[in-house]
């Protein structure tokens, strides 16, 4: 049996779950619910001879860059079994990952990590952020807006429009699987309240949120996500959560790094509540710059040299060719802009401008190879409102 793989059958699946349970201090069972819920191409073991010794989650799903869904594999669930963590086993699976889902064309990979070093020895780099503010309830009591909230079941394609609408305009958004959709949603006790923001009679925006109780009578609003699509779709959102004042503590909400929708309240009385950040790893070079989006304006031929010291296949000079939004990667040019996979994953994800690039090492490059770079890969800082 090969060392890397998907799990053999259902011992290797509990095996991977009890090791799951160990590492994250869970219970094996809900490990094992959430493994069922995934398809079989998404969970890969490690084994030393005949046992499970680490494992792997790595969600098919899209990531949102220049208005486009690249394929991504979401990474989640590395773990090594405690008296093998010194053993190499979560390289040499997160490796064995990298190359298969270069073999199969998947462009990116993401993943919130525990640790950054060996992520980094693997090609990973900062390549955006999840950040959660909290505000004050009272902090929200604005006029009455115009528009209105109305109760969705979970099967409201509006969600789903709405997200990508929102996904296209933002750098690092998720193209939702049905599984991180039925995440969003919950069930029996964990329920979310779901809402669609109506303004003119015109679907504007979405709510879909948990209330907590922190010191009776009061509650703070939990917002797993939302959207508003205009102004007064984002002025009608935070007239509700004043609405709670009665109830309501504070709201907790993810954002961008700089969140336009509290531009709207009159002072700044929110906090950063969490900042996560995430990693970004070009998987497949060619099928990455040629998937995302690009501005309609930039016509320009860019030169690069990759150093990719983990996947051969993406070392070396390429040639990108933008026309009219649109990239073509061809094997060619003269190698002027040199530049490391990690510095590229950055730059991919609008996260760092080529100068931030060179001052890391990551970039050499003229100034005008440097001002060509920054047109072609322009863009809204990225952030994410999922968490995996």
């Amino acid at each position: 049996m090969p060392e890397f793989g998907p799990p053999s059958g259902n011992k290797e699946v509990r095996d991977y779950a009890a090791i799951l349970a160990h590492s994250f201090a869970g219970k094996p069972d809900d490990m094992l619910q959430w493994l069922a819920q995934l398809d079989e191409r998404e969970v890969r073991v490690w084994r030393d001879g005949r046992h499970v010794t680490a494992g792997i989650v790595a969600y098919r799903i899209g990531q949102y860059f220049g208005g486009r869904a690249v394929p991504m594999a979401g990474v989640a669930g590395v773990v090594v079994t405690p008296h093998a963590r010194a053993s190499g086993a979560g390289s040499k699976a997160m490796t064995a990952l990298l190359r298969e889902l270069h073999a199969q064309g998947v462009a990116l990979s993401t993943l919130y990590p525990a640790t950054q070093p060996i992520y980094r020895r693997l090609g990973y780099e900062l390549a955006g952020v999840r950040t959660g503010y909290r505000l004050p309830v009272n902090a929200c009591e604005l006029k009455r807006q115009p528009g209105t909230l109305r109760p969705a079941p979970e099967d409201d394609g509006l969600f789903d429009t709405l997200a990508r609408e929102r996904a296209r305009q933002s750098n690092g958004h998720l193209e939702r699987s049905s599984f991180f959709w039925r995440r969003l949603w919950g069930k029996g006790d964990d329920a979310a309240y779901r809402y669609i923001v109506e303004v003119e009679g015109k679907p504007a925006g979405f709510l879909v949120y948990r209330t907590k109780r922190t010191e009776f009578p009061l509650q703070d609003l939990l917002v797993a996500d939302w959207w508003a699509a205009n102004q007064k779709a984002a002025r009608r959102l935070l007239a509700f959560f004043g609405e709670h004042r009665s109830v309501g503590a504070n709201v907790q909400i993810f954002g961008a790094p700089m969140e336009s929708l509290l531009f709207h309240l009159p002072e700044q009385k929110w906090k950063v509540d969490t900042r996560w950040e995430w990693m970004t790893r070009i998987v497949h070079l060619k099928a990455a710059l040629e998937a995302r989006g690009y501005p309609p304006r930039a016509e320009l031929e860019l030169d690069l040299e990759i150093a990719d010291d983990l996947l051969d296949e993406n070392q070396g000079r390429w040639r990108l060719t933008l026309e009219k939004g649109q990239a073509r990667v061809t094997r060619a040019g003269l190698g002027r802009i040199k530049l490391d996979i990690r510095g590229l994953a950055a730059l991919y994800t609008s996260a760092l401008a080529p100068a931030d690039l060179a001052r890391l090492g990551y970039l050499q490059a003229r100034e005008a190879d440097q001002a060509a770079l920054a047109q072609a890969f322009a863009g809204p800082a990225p952030w994410l409102p999922d968490f995996f």
